[in-house]
């Protein structure tokens, strides 16, 4: 096997592996034979390298990096206590746990600090005590809908993201219509070109305008983006002693690239739709932060007790969790029902009346949790349901590309969709 440049290709090479386009659309899958067809196409799509079976000169191995035995012993204990409410018996889980041992371990050699268990905890920087209990729930607040109704920052997003999504629906409209639209944010559109001229798409050549954007993009994936970016200016107050907003999105964001990646393994169209549902899968947890802090504090200190799952203390402290809450605010923003359903179902994606999108959220945000980019709270892996498993019904081989993926396009996409934020 060999990276061969595709300008040396030739018809009848075979892939030997799928063939991802960085930005995560799936393009061909291993075993194709090359035919000149595909050659063209590689070149449209910008594709640089792909991977060859059997290729004259394939002399290199894969050089596996040497990691102290004892950091690596240290990680090992580490990622098995957060992968402590998982079945490790698990194909995905199989192939997922010493990626992330050895992740952990590199990080740990090369990182001052890097060990997790030598840093206090951030919700614990006082003794408990110091804590006052929180008071018994009011009517209003037992209730996701008030809880919501009773914020008037989150009355509405703002306008703009409404004046895209009329404009995308006016058959009518050219790009030249929405670019202008977009324009009229001048943040916006600094960002949306940020994030079109990153690893995120990877295009070849640089775009430099909106109304170029909205052509090479497209319109549905633009409004999906913008509607990403108008949700973050909301979450701009909650103190930084509640929560580490930088920690939250970056894992926010990195679920959204997770399940756009993988709804590309699914052939799902408008994979943009499951970027923004990751990006807004625990958005309920931002309003748990913002309205109801104390009782946030004891659903964290239940879970670091118990080595649970903060859904979990999320119920048993409030009588409902974070996706219902997020599920309630989508709806009151009057956002499309897929986003609403997938974000409310994500934990209990077979109910949702869009299950395999839910589903694929749901695995994302496992994905995310185990790799450990950002955190919005949780401390431990969510467990994998079999049933949401079978029904994804995904080869467990893809998720080493899947995970080579994530790293790229989060690395340098994050600072550039959150800087100000």
């Amino acid at each position: 096997m060999a990276r061969v440049k595709t300008k040396a290709l030739k018809p009848g090479m075979v892939l030997s592996a799928d063939l991802i386009h960085s930005n995560g659309r799936f393009l061909l899958a291993k075993g194709v034979v090359l035919e000149p067809s595909h050659l063209r196409v590689l070149k449209i799509w910008g594709i640089e390298k792909v991977e060859i079976q059997d290729s004259p000169g394939d002399a290199q191995e894969e050089v596996v990096e040497k990691l102290d035995p004892a950091v690596l012993q240290r990680a090992e204990e580490i990622t098995r206590k957060k992968f402590s409410l998982t079945n490790l018996e698990h194909p995905f889980l199989q192939e997922l746990f010493p990626v992330c041992t050895r992740r952990l371990a590199r990080q740990m050699t090369h990182e001052p600090g890097g060990d997790p268990s030598e840093k206090a905890p951030e919700e614990e920087t006082g003794s408990r005590s110091q804590h006052a209990l929180p008071s018994p729930l009011s009517e209003k607040q037992k209730n996701p809908d008030t809880l919501v109704d009773n914020d008037i920052s989150l009355e509405s997003l703002p306008n703009i993201f409404f004046e895209i999504s009329k404009v995308i629906s006016d058959p009518r409209s050219s790009a030249i219509h929405i670019a202008d639209v977009i324009s009229k944010d001048p943040g916006l559109s600094a960002k949306l070109l940020k994030i079109v001229n990153s690893a995120f798409y990877n295009f070849p050549a640089r775009i430099d305008t909106i109304s170029r954007a909205v052509m090479i993009v497209g319109s549905k994936q633009l409004s999906a983006l913008a509607l990403g970016t108008s949700v973050l200016s909301i979450f701009q107050d909650i103190p930084s002693e509640r929560v580490d907003m930088k920690s939250f999105w970056e894992h926010s964001f990195s679920c959204g690239v997770a399940a756009r990646i993988l709804a590309s393994y699914k052939n799902i169209p408008n994979t943009e739709r499951l970027f923004v549902a990751g990006l807004l899968h625990d958005i309920g947890r931002l309003i748990l932060y913002k309205r109801l802090p104390h009782e946030e504090r004891e659903i964290l200190s239940r879970v670091k007790q118990t080595n649970g799952l903060l859904r979990t203390a999320e119920r048993d402290v409030l009588g409902y969790d974070h996706a219902v809450i997020g599920g309630t605010l989508l709806r009151k923003w009057k956002l499309p029902l897929i986003l609403e359903h997938v974000v409310e179902y994500h934990h209990n994606p077979l109910v949702c009346q869009h299950p395999l999108e839910a589903s694929i959220v749901c695995l994302a945000d496992i994905l995310t949790n185990a790799l450990g980019l950002g955190s919005s709270g949780e401390h431990v892996v969510p467990p994998v349901d079999p049933e949401v498993w079978n029904h994804l019904d995904l080869q467990t081989e893809i998720f080493q590309k899947v995970i080579q993926l994530i790293d790229r396009q989060v690395e340098e996409v994050i600072q550039k969709f959150f800087d100000g934020n």
